[in-house]
């Protein structure tokens, strides 16, 4: 009898998370071989826009801007590269409002799993959303408008999270050494540092140990997460950086239930974290 109950639980609380996210439950990536180390969740999940140049994504119209947090995808320009989907593109749209929508049950915060936006890199509408995330800036190609417009929109006070890149010192650092030379050309006097375990960005809101964080998958040339930044002059992070990782995975994947589910807790409360410091400093 005891089985049969939390069989019955188990399968509520799945359809309850199917029906709050949209229902847009897809295979795990438990078959695309692409691990070759423990991370405890094989979390690798094609996204509703599986493959494509992003083009049929385009930023949304809305009747009403809300007065709450919005988050933005920034797109931006590429080098040349062969990919099934451009790198700006990956895991949108399900990473993109399911964060939101955890931020505002976790927080009471107000916005919604409408509450994001594609906004471009060179564009004045970047302004609008104080907290804006970047998809593989491994294959980042800042043109002279784009630094002048990046530049002003974090020394204003922006908030830029990198994440969904990797490199390896002993196979191929090629990805975090162009996300590097492409953020010298926005800060040439700056350089990237780690950011401690005892960093405010860790225990905004949660206290979180970054050890503890698992990469989602781990595909060639994976090394173990690091996270980095760039500070501002008063040693704020301007711009944070997760390398080695893919939160936005872990945030598509939590309808799917293709990963640890502890995992995927962990990276939604770094989200909440980020956001957090991002809009108090």
């Amino acid at each position: 009898m005891k089985k049969k109950i939390l069989v019955v639980v188990v399968l509520l609380l799945s359809v309850s998370a199917f029906a709050q996210f949209g229902g847009q439950a897809r295979r795990g990536g438990g078959g695309f071989g692409f691990n070759n180390g423990p991370t405890g969740g094989q979390c690798l999940v094609p996204g509703t826009r599986d493959g494509g140049n992003g083009e049929e994504d385009l930023p949304i119209p809305r009747k009403y801007e809300k007065q709450g947090f919005v988050y933005g995808r920034v797109r931006y320009h590429i080098h040349p590269v062969r990919m099934r989907e451009v790198p700006w593109h990956h895991d949108y749209p399900d990473g993109d409002s399911m964060f939101p929508a955890t931020l505002g049950r976790l927080t009471l915060t107000d916005t919604d799993f409408n509450s994001f936006q594609i906004v471009d890199v060179d564009s004045k509408e970047l302004f609008k959303y104080p907290f804006v995330y970047m998809s593989e800036p491994g294959y980042l190609d800042l043109l002279p408008a784009d630094v002048k417009n990046l530049r002003e929109y974090l020394d204003r006070g922006g908030f830029l999270l990198m994440d969904d890149f990797r490199g390896n010192p002993e196979l191929d650092m090629s990805q975090y050494d162009n996300m590097r030379y492409q953020m010298k050309k926005v800060f040439p006097d700056r350089e990237i540092q780690p950011v401690p375990p005892n960093h405010a960005i860790f225990h905004s809101f949660y206290d979180i140990n970054p050890k503890n964080m698992l990469p989602p998958y781990r595909i060639y040339p994976s090394g173990e997460p690091e996270f980095l930044g760039i500070f501002d002059a008063k040693g704020n992070i301007q711009v944070m950086i997760d390398f080695n990782n893919d939160i936005s995975e872990y945030w598509q994947a939590l309808d799917t239930g293709a990963c640890s589910i502890h995992e995927a807790g962990l990276a939604v409360e770094l989200g909440v974290n980020y956001a957090v410091y991002a809009m108090t400093h």
